[in-house]
């Protein structure tokens, strides 16, 4: 079988074990890379890689590891984030006049997306933050990100109480700003350390 990685192609022996496989790829990766997808005899393979070797091991001529440097993978992180939080914006604000007017389950179950949401981007915020290179105005990153984490806490309360007014107050004065303090610092990375994939 034909391993390759970046450009590099190793030939490893015929019989092989997932175990020795997985040892392999892994050190190709190291720290400097984060794993996409294999590439196994032309065919692309996005879902259960792990599985798939383990299936077709055997069978295999030449697998090709499909690898991100860890500025690649936060540049997609951001595009995602960037992406949700333009999306989240319209909806937050409809989900905070909801609130003011007694939510029905509709709006508990935008609710309880909204907090999903926010629960993705900090886990991306702490992500970011276990790399060693982070974006110049990483810090901003990390105010809005104790912030919203504080007002959190006084949402919980708020719920507790049964108090749709001050949960849509903080919805409307805390969170939508959050997700638009956010979008604009994460615009400001990708368009000063990043790149945007080409649309066409």
């Amino acid at each position: 079988m034909k391993l390759l990685f970046k450009g590099e192609t190793i030939q490893l022996n015929n019989e092989l074990s997932l175990e020795f496989v997985k040892e392999k790829i892994n050190s190709l990766l190291a720290d400097q890379y984060f794993f996409s997808h294999l590439v196994v005899d032309g065919v692309e393979i996005y879902e259960e890689p792990e599985q798939f070797l383990e299936q077709h091991l055997n069978d295999i001529n030449e697998l090709e590891i499909i690898a991100r440097t860890v500025q690649e993978f936060v540049n997609d992180l951001l595009l995602t984030a960037e992406d949700y939080t333009k999306r989240a914006i319209p909806e937050i604000e409809a989900l905070a006049d909801h609130f003011y007017n007694h939510p029905n389950h509709e709006g508990w179950n935008k609710f309880g997306q909204l907090l999903e949401g926010v629960q993705w981007l900090t886990h991306m915020i702490q992500t970011i933050d276990s790399f060693s290179q982070k974006p110049e105005n990483w810090m901003n990153y990390l105010k809005a990100s104790i912030a919203v984490e504080e007002e959190l806490k006084n949402l919980k309360e708020a719920l507790e109480n049964k108090d749709h007014v001050l949960i849509a107050d903080i919805i409307n004065y805390e969170i939508l700003p959050y997700f638009t303090t956010l979008g604009a610092e994460i615009q400001h990375t990708i368009d000063t350390e990043g790149y945007r994939h080409d649309l066409n």
